[in-house]
């Protein structure tokens, strides 16, 4: 099995990438409702 590695691998970078953007206030989850 070639691509588990692969998934893992991915699977940390994207969580560290959410929590990277979520600490300089570039992506914040819960405010996504601002279309006024």
């Amino acid at each position: 099995m070639v691509v588990a590695p692969f998934l893992y691998v991915g699977t940390l970078i994207s969580k560290n990438f959410a929590a990277l953007l979520e600490e300089h206030d570039i992506f914040v989850p819960e405010d996504d409702d601002d279309d006024d």
